[in-house]
Protein backbone atom coordinates (compact mmCIF):
# COMPACT_ATOMS: atom_id res chain seq x y z
CA UNK A 1 0.00 0.00 0.00
CA UNK A 2 1.31 3.40 -0.33
CA UNK A 3 2.05 6.28 1.59
CA UNK A 4 -0.17 9.30 1.55
CA UNK A 5 1.59 13.08 1.59
CA UNK A 6 -0.19 15.53 3.54
CA UNK A 7 0.41 19.07 2.44
CA UNK A 8 -0.25 21.86 4.20
CA UNK A 9 -0.15 25.33 2.76
CA UNK A 10 1.50 28.53 4.18
CA UNK A 11 -0.52 31.41 5.11
CA UNK A 12 1.72 33.19 2.22
CA UNK A 13 0.79 31.18 -0.44
CA UNK A 14 -3.03 31.45 0.23
CA UNK A 15 -3.01 34.93 0.27
CA UNK A 16 -0.99 34.96 -3.21
CA UNK A 17 -3.85 32.69 -4.10
CA UNK A 18 -5.98 34.97 -2.93
CA UNK A 19 -5.03 37.84 -4.19
CA UNK A 20 -4.52 36.15 -7.63
CA UNK A 21 -8.08 35.48 -7.54
CA UNK A 22 -9.24 38.31 -7.02
CA UNK A 23 -7.06 40.13 -9.98
CA UNK A 24 -7.86 36.91 -12.13
CA UNK A 25 -11.51 37.45 -11.34
CA UNK A 26 -12.23 41.20 -12.00
CA UNK A 27 -10.43 40.41 -15.39
CA UNK A 28 -13.02 37.16 -15.65
CA UNK A 29 -9.80 34.51 -15.80
CA UNK A 30 -11.25 31.47 -14.29
CA UNK A 31 -8.23 29.31 -15.83
CA UNK A 32 -5.86 31.33 -14.40
CA UNK A 33 -7.44 30.95 -10.87
CA UNK A 34 -7.73 26.96 -11.12
CA UNK A 35 -3.84 26.69 -12.63
CA UNK A 36 -2.63 28.33 -9.53
CA UNK A 37 -4.82 25.99 -7.53
CA UNK A 38 -3.54 23.03 -8.59
CA UNK A 39 -0.64 23.58 -7.35
CA UNK A 40 -2.14 23.72 -3.99
CA UNK A 41 -4.75 21.34 -4.07
CA UNK A 42 -5.03 17.51 -3.67
CA UNK A 43 -6.97 14.35 -4.68
CA UNK A 44 -9.02 15.22 -0.82
CA UNK A 45 -9.04 18.52 0.28
CA UNK A 46 -10.14 19.99 4.07
CA UNK A 47 -11.22 23.44 4.60
CA UNK A 48 -11.71 24.69 8.20
CA UNK A 49 -13.85 27.66 8.63
CA UNK A 50 -14.99 27.00 12.01
CA UNK A 51 -12.47 29.14 13.82
CA UNK A 52 -11.07 26.97 16.10
CA UNK A 53 -8.78 23.53 15.75
CA UNK A 54 -10.59 20.16 14.47
CA UNK A 55 -9.47 17.09 14.94
CA UNK A 56 -10.54 13.79 13.86
CA UNK A 57 -10.17 11.35 11.15
CA UNK A 58 -10.74 11.26 7.42
CA UNK A 59 -11.29 7.49 5.80
CA UNK A 60 -12.13 7.28 1.96
CA UNK A 61 -13.26 3.51 0.61
CA UNK A 62 -12.73 2.62 -3.18
CA UNK A 63 -15.62 1.30 -5.30
CA UNK A 64 -13.72 -2.30 -4.14
CA UNK A 65 -14.10 -1.48 -0.77
CA UNK A 66 -10.40 -1.04 -0.20
CA UNK A 67 -9.66 2.14 2.35
CA UNK A 68 -7.76 3.87 -0.11
CA UNK A 69 -6.77 6.41 2.86
CA UNK A 70 -7.41 6.66 6.57
CA UNK A 71 -5.54 9.46 8.23
CA UNK A 72 -6.20 11.69 11.55
CA UNK A 73 -6.04 15.19 11.18
CA UNK A 74 -5.58 18.35 12.81
CA UNK A 75 -6.68 20.70 11.13
CA UNK A 76 -6.58 24.50 12.43
CA UNK A 77 -8.93 27.39 12.26
CA UNK A 78 -8.71 29.51 8.54
CA UNK A 79 -6.15 32.39 9.49
CA UNK A 80 -7.22 36.11 9.62
CA UNK A 81 -5.65 39.22 9.69
CA UNK A 82 -6.07 39.43 13.82
CA UNK A 83 -3.79 36.73 13.97
CA UNK A 84 -0.44 37.10 15.36
CA UNK A 85 2.43 36.85 12.89
CA UNK A 86 3.89 33.57 15.43
CA UNK A 87 -0.07 32.11 14.53
CA UNK A 88 -0.04 33.20 10.80
CA UNK A 89 1.07 30.25 9.44
CA UNK A 90 -1.78 28.16 9.06
CA UNK A 91 -4.52 28.29 6.95
CA UNK A 92 -7.52 26.25 7.47
CA UNK A 93 -6.52 23.95 4.52
CA UNK A 94 -4.99 20.54 4.66
CA UNK A 95 -4.75 18.46 1.42
CA UNK A 96 -4.48 14.39 0.40
CA UNK A 97 -2.80 13.38 -2.98
CA UNK A 98 -3.05 10.54 -4.76
CA UNK A 99 -5.98 9.05 -3.56
CA UNK A 100 -7.95 7.97 -6.48
CA UNK A 101 -7.25 4.37 -8.01
CA UNK A 102 -10.06 3.81 -10.63
CA UNK A 103 -13.23 5.46 -11.62
CA UNK A 104 -16.27 5.13 -9.72
CA UNK A 105 -18.74 5.45 -6.54
CA UNK A 106 -16.07 6.36 -3.84
CA UNK A 107 -17.53 6.73 0.53
CA UNK A 108 -15.54 9.51 2.26
CA UNK A 109 -16.28 9.54 6.07
CA UNK A 110 -15.23 12.21 8.62
CA UNK A 111 -15.32 11.77 12.41
CA UNK A 112 -14.59 14.35 14.29
CA UNK A 113 -12.94 14.05 18.40
CA UNK A 114 -14.48 14.98 20.93
CA UNK A 115 -14.89 18.64 21.31
CA UNK A 116 -14.19 19.40 17.99
CA UNK A 117 -18.19 19.12 16.82
CA UNK A 118 -19.66 21.30 14.33
CA UNK A 119 -23.03 22.68 14.69
CA UNK A 120 -23.71 19.86 16.90
CA UNK A 121 -22.41 17.63 14.00
CA UNK A 122 -18.95 14.93 14.47
CA UNK A 123 -19.76 12.63 12.07
CA UNK A 124 -20.42 12.96 8.18
CA UNK A 125 -20.38 10.75 5.27
CA UNK A 126 -20.79 11.04 1.54
CA UNK A 127 -20.99 8.46 -1.49
CA UNK A 128 -19.26 10.72 -4.34
CA UNK A 129 -18.90 9.77 -7.88
CA UNK A 130 -14.71 10.17 -9.55
CA UNK A 131 -15.02 9.66 -13.45
CA UNK A 132 -12.01 11.13 -13.79
CA UNK A 133 -8.82 10.30 -11.23
CA UNK A 134 -6.30 12.76 -13.25
CA UNK A 135 -8.86 15.85 -12.62
CA UNK A 136 -11.37 15.53 -10.09
CA UNK A 137 -10.76 16.23 -6.38
CA UNK A 138 -13.05 16.05 -3.00
CA UNK A 139 -13.30 19.49 -1.16
CA UNK A 140 -14.78 18.66 2.33
CA UNK A 141 -15.90 21.91 3.87
CA UNK A 142 -16.35 22.31 7.87
CA UNK A 143 -19.06 25.04 8.51
CA UNK A 144 -17.57 26.18 4.95
CA UNK A 145 -19.74 28.66 2.80
CA UNK A 146 -21.61 27.51 0.38
CA UNK A 147 -21.67 23.98 1.78
CA UNK A 148 -25.36 22.95 3.47
CA UNK A 149 -24.44 20.94 5.93
CA UNK A 150 -22.05 21.77 8.67
CA UNK A 151 -19.93 18.98 7.03
CA UNK A 152 -20.23 18.87 3.47
CA UNK A 153 -18.67 17.01 0.57
CA UNK A 154 -18.40 18.55 -2.93
CA UNK A 155 -16.53 17.09 -5.86
CA UNK A 156 -14.99 19.04 -8.78
CA UNK A 157 -12.09 19.21 -11.30
CA UNK A 158 -10.94 22.84 -9.95
CA UNK A 159 -11.46 25.11 -7.42
CA UNK A 160 -13.95 27.24 -9.16
CA UNK A 161 -16.04 24.30 -9.08
CA UNK A 162 -16.13 24.24 -6.24
CA UNK A 163 -17.76 27.38 -5.97
CA UNK A 164 -20.45 26.29 -8.89
CA UNK A 165 -21.69 23.73 -7.25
Amino acid sequence: MFRQSLNKMSRRRVLAGTGTVLVASTAGCTSLIDGLADIALGDVNLFNETGTVLTGTLTITAPSDETVLSESFELPPESTDDDPPEEDEEDGMTAFEDVWRDSGTYEAAVELDSGSEIQGESTASAAITVDDTNEEMLAIGFAAEGFEDAIGFRVAESLSGFAEN
